[in-house]
This record gives structure tokens, C-alpha cells and sequence, in this order.
């Protein structure tokens, strides 16, 4: 009896087994198992030329089209043919298991939807979301000749389309669909890729060799570059890469820090958790490598530099160099500066793929070792309108640096010109200039600094007269002692200035009518090398200067005084020799109270400030 049965299930085998390659084949043929297929989970469109099987679960497939949609994400797949093994009792579990495939001449694309692609799933979403879940499990997945793959629609990265020749060497992976766990225990492969999207250097190949896993997570609670975090493994490439950015590299956002250009790239990077660690390193040259920094955008031939180094005090370390280069302010794109040779240079403890959170330890740095502005007007907008000083026209030269370490920003920037126009209080002038700014113990979010050991120059400066011109080689010079900057737009200022000119000549022709003959006031002239103190606030459109006290060879000068965009008003009290007089200023016009008056004045304005 036992032996009958035993015989009986042999031969109820053999007819399973001859009796399902007719059967299945027979599916194939009439397109009833293409049918079938399309029936599985989420938006799944699937097709082939022709397809054919002798044990159950292995298939053969030529011209195999593969299209799945879910409400984020867009995924397809050609394969000219290849074999796989599915596993049939699987199926009726909701599983999808996949081994032993192997595909030749395949392409490859991606895309996430956006939201108006994905708008039109959404009357559905209730009924799909009804079912239970798939388990998808890929398992020994080999591929050879993928010739193409194609990137579309993330975030802040260009959509990319590498043309080449790769190889698919091992993948094991897992996903649960309806936003259940995913993980990639191994995807390892490499391509040679000859033709990018946007690349001009069609004849330099890139080479990607990539060994990567991804820890469990769930897709759906983790958006954009976030998911990087459960990323581990091994990227190297080499050769010419058509966009490596837009690029955010530093942890601080703050610092605006990126890159973005085509050029010839060399990377070895080691990923554990989403953090670049100790050994990776990566050059990239470009002949229109563009930069952000700060509030700055840069473009010119030159290179980035990086490395991971476990002996550094801050392991991560990123170099910037531009040989020449042109500089526009962030969003305008219109560069106002021509230079040669700057370099940006940055540290940090950690650098994570996934977050740009600031932690206020790291560093950060630029300098220009040359730089030519051809439209001085571009200054102006730095100048509080309240000072009556507008450049009309001339270039600078500019020089200097700026940098923020744990935090804290300092900066030293030089400015000069020759031959400038300007307009003071509606009067031209033409001088040369050099302003040098030393900042120090600065906060860049709140854009305060300590303004300290700084200084305006003018020389060779003469008042644009036809009726009486200055005489050659005026000078003058106010140097900040110490006091505070907002860098903003105009900046707010306050300091403790030093005054000192050849002679208070220009000035006299600035805010004195010079059709008008000569007075007494004009002995003036004749006082050299006068020197002085005041202490000055710009803030909200206003100047204050409270006090001013000029005291050398037989001339001082007691004030404080407001101006405004259209308006002067304060007090004044000034001697010479032994003349003296006091005046109140209202409305830009000097009014004159009476002889002497000192005392009077002193008793309004503090010049114990000064040592305050």
C-alpha cells in the first residue's frame, strides 16, 4: 500500500512537471501571464517580446519592459533578456522573491514624483491603500551591458543621464510596499560612462565604482537627502563629470558654501551612517567651477580640494581655489568684481551627507589676493544716504579676507582707488581713496562686529569749482579707534573716531557757496595739519556726531550735530586765534548766536566721553 502511494506521488510529479512548462508556456504565448503580471502590487506595468520557461519559477524573457508607480516614486527597467527565478508559492503569500537573475543590455530610470504627476493617484489612494501589503525580496541580481541610467526630479540636484557601459555585480535588497521597511544589504557595480547629460567633454570618460548597503528605515518618514543617513560603503570615481552640484558641503547652512560645474573629478569616499570618514578624499578642476559663499557667488578656472583626516583637530578639510574668477552678490548672478587668486577654505569635526545643521565648532575662511571693481557706484549702497557722500564714478582695487572660526568672525578688506568722482553734500569732488576695515569678535548671523583700528583716506583731493579750485596735494584721514559694524545695507556704524587733514580747505568749498568772495572765515585756510577727535552713530538713516573737538595751531572747533538725508541741525562753537563765537545750526544753515560761548557749549556737550 505504502508502495503504491509512493508511486502514485512520482508520478503525480511528473505530470507537474510536464504538465507546466505546456501549461505556463501556453499562458506566455496567448499574453494571458502578461495579464497576470500587470495584476501585482502598486501601478506595476510589465511586457516582453517573448518569454519562455521549463521549471517552475524560471523564466527566460527577451525585451522585457518594467514600469512601477507609487505615489512618490517612478521606477523602470529595460533588460534585451535575461533569467530570473521567482518564486511561484511565494506569490500567494504577497511575496515577490526574487533570485538568481540575471539581465544583459539593460537601462535603467528613476524619478520622483512630483506633485502634479502624482495628483492623479490620489482618487485611488483609499482603495489601494485597502490591500494589504507585497514583500519584494531580490536576491544574486547580476547585470551586464546597462548602457544607460537615467535620474530625474530630486531635489536640488540636476536631472542626470549617464551613457556608458556597466556591470551590476551582486544586489540583495528588500522592500515592503505601502510604506513599509526597506534595506539594500549589498549593491555593488561599476560603469565606464562615455556620454552625460550636459557634458561638454564628450571625449574624457567617467568611471563609477560604487559597494554600498542601506540600513532598515521606512522611505516615506525620511524626505530628500535625510534618507542618506542609513547609507554605508564605497564610492570612487574618475574622470570627467558633468555636474557635481549644486554641492552643500559645510555643516552650517549659514555659510552658504557650495559648488557646482563640469570638470575632471578623482574621488575615494567612505560613507558609514551617512558621514564621510577618515580616508575618503576627492579633487575636482573645472574651467567655470562655480562657488557660493557667504552672500558672495564666484565663477571662474579652478579646483576643490577635500579630505576626511582622523589626525586633524577638525578631520574634514575643504580647499577652494580660483585662479580668475568674478564675483556677483548672491541671486544676482551680474558679477561687479574681476580677481585673480582666491581661495575659500573651510574645517569641521564631522560631515554628514544628510544634514547641514550648524554645531559652532568648525571653520571658515576666504581671501582675495586681487580684485578690481570697474563701477565704484556699487559701494553707494553700503553708505547711509544721511552723510551726503555718493561715488559718481572711477574703479577700485580691492584685497583681504574674512573668517569665522567656532563662531566667531573677523576680516581684514582694503579698498582703494585713484581718480574717483563723488558727490559730497551736492558738490563733486575727485580724489584718491583707501579704506581698510578690521573686523574682529563678529557674529555672522546677526552681521555685528567689532570695528577696531580702521581707516578712510582721501588724497589729492580738489573741489569741482569753475570759479576757485583747492590748492594740489589735500589730504585728509579719519581712523576708527574702536567701535561697531553692521554689515548691512548701509551699514550702521559706531566709533570712536581720530580726524586728521592738511587743512579744513575742502570742507570750507563743500559747505560754503565758493561764488561768494572771501570772508574772514577764510583765515581758516591757513591752519595746517589739524587734527581732532569724535564720536559717531549711523543707525534707522541718520548720522549723530556727539562730540567733535579739533583743537591744533591756534583752531578749535566744539560740536554736535544730526544730519539726515535732506537736513543738518546742531551747535557749534569754534575759535581762531583769538577769535571765537558759537552757532546754531538749523536746517543746514548756520545761525550765529554770539562771541565766545564756551563755557556755554560745554555745558551741553561732553567731551569726557571721549575717555569713556
Amino acid at each position: 500500500m505504502g508502495k503504491n502511494r509512493k508511486v502514485r506521488n512520482i508520478v503525480i510529479a511528473l505530470s507537474v512537471l510536464l504538465a507546466y512548462p505546456i501549461v505556463a508556456n501556453v499562458l506566455i504565448l496567448t499574453g494571458a501571464a502578461q495579464f497576470l503580471a500587470n495584476l501585482k502590487p502598486e501601478k506595476l506595468a510589465m511586457s516582453w517580446q517573448s518569454a519562455w520557461t521549463i521549471l517552475p519559477g524560471r523564466f527566460t524573457v527577451n525585451g522585457l519592459q518594467f514600469k512601477s508607480t507609487t505615489p512618490r516614486n517612478q521606477f523602470g527597467l529595460i533588460v534585451d533578456s535575461g533569467q530570473v527565478s521567482v518564486s511561484l508559492f511565494g506569490l500567494l503569500s504577497r511575496t515577490v522573491d526574487i533570485t538568481e537573475a540575471q539581465a544583459k543590455g539593460v537601462e535603467v530610470q528613476y524619478a520622483k514624483v512630483t506633485q502634479e504627476t502624482g495628483s492623479s493617484d490620489g482618487t485611488n489612494s483609499n482603495s489601494v491603500n485597502a490591500k494589504p501589503p507585497w514583500a519584494i525580496k531580490l536576491d544574486e541580481i547580476f547585470a551586464t551591458k546597462v548602457r544607460k541610467i537615467t535620474i530625474q526630479n530630486l531635489t536640488g540636484v540636476d536631472d542626470m543621464v549617464f551613457i556608458g557601459s556597466g556591470t551590476l555585480e551582486y544586489l540583495k535588497m528588500s522592500i515592503v510596499t505601502k510604506g513599509g521597511p526597506m534595506q539594500v544589504d549589498r549593491a555593488k557595480g561599476l560603469m565606464a560612462i562615455s556620454n552625460q547629460k550636459g557634458a561638454e567633454n564628450q571625449g574624457a570618460p567617467l568611471l563609477i565604482d560604487v559597494d554600498l548597503s542601506i540600513a532598515t528605515h521606512r522611505p516615506r518618514e525620511f524626505k530628500g537627502k535625510d534618507k542618506l543617513r542609513f547609507f554605508s560603503g564605497t564610492l570612487n570615481a574618475k574622470g570627467n563629470f558633468a555636474s557635481i552640484g549644486p554641492v552643500s558641503f559645510l555643516p552650517d547652512r549659514g555659510l552658504n558654501l557650495t559648488t557646482a560645474g563640469e570638470g575632471d573629478l578623482e574621488a575615494h569616499l567612505k560613507v558609514e551612517n551617512g558621514e564621510l570618514k577618515p580616508g575618503s578624499h576627492l579633487a575636482f578642476k573645472s574651467e567655470g567651477l562655480k562657488t557660493t559663499f557667504l552672500q558672495f557667488e564666484a565663477i571662474g578656472n579652478g579646483t576643490i580640494k577635500a579630505s576626511v583626516g582622523a589626525q586633524r583637530a577638525r578631520p574634514v578639510e575643504i580647499q577652494i581655489d580660483l585662479d580668475q574668477f568674478q564675483i556677483a552678490e548672491s541671486g544676482s548672478h551680474v558679477p561687479y568684481l574681476l580677481g585673480s587668486d582666491l581661495k575659500v577654505e573651510a574645517q569641521a569635526h564631522r560631515l554628514l551627507l544628510y544634514s547641514q545643521k550648524a554645531d559652532g565648532t568648525g571653520a571658515f575662511s576666504f581671501d582675495i589676493k586681487e580684485g578690481r571693481v570697474d563701477d565704484i557706484r556699487h559701494y553707494n549702497k553700503f553708505i547711509t544716504p544721511s552723510a551726503g557722500l555718493r561715488f559718481l564714478s572711477g574703479s577700485a582695487e580691492t584685497r583681504g579676507g574674512f573668517s569665522i572660526d567656532n563662531g566667531i568672525a573677523k576680516g581684514l578688506i582694503e579698498i582703494s582707488g585713484t581718480d574717483v568722482t563723488l558727490s559730497a553734500r551736492g558738490r563733486e569732488i575727485e580724489a584718491d581713496f583707501r579704506v581698510t576695515t578690521n573686523l574682529s569678535e563678529g557674529d555672522w548671523r546677526t552681521r555685528v562686529f567689532r570695528l577696531k583700528d580702521s581707516s578712510v583716506r582721501l588724497d589729492n583731493v580738489q573741489v569741482a569749482s569753475e570759479v576757485r579750485e583747492t590748492n594740489e596735494g589735500w589730504w585728509g584721514e579719519i581712523e576708527l579707534e574702536d567701535g561697531r559694524l553692521v554689515w548691512q545695507e548701509p551699514f550702521d556704524i559706531s566709533a570712536k573716531i581720530n580726524l586728521a587733514m592738511r587743512d579744513v580747505e575742502p570742507l570750507l568749498h563743500i559747505f560754503r557757496d565758493p561764488t561768494k568772495k572771501k570772508s574772514k572765515i577764510d583765515e581758516f585756510l591757513n591752519v595746517k595739519n589739524v587734527e581732532g577727535r569724535l564720536l559717531a552713530k549711523s543707525q534707522e538713516g541718520e548720522i549723530r556726531i556727539d562730540p567733535l573737538h579739533i583743537d591744533s595751531n591756534d583752531l578749535e572747533v566744539i560740536s554736535r550735530f544730526s544730519l539726515s538725508r535732506e537736513t543738518a541741525d546742531g551747535i557749534l562753537y569754534a575759535k581762531f586765534k583769538k577769535v571765537s563765537a558759537n552757532f546754531e545750526i538749523v536746517d543746514k544753515k548756520p545761525r550765529m548766536v554770539g562771541f565766545g560761548g564756551r563755557k556755554k557749549i560745554l555745558e551741553q556737550i561732553d567731551l569726557s566721553r571721549f575717555d569713556q
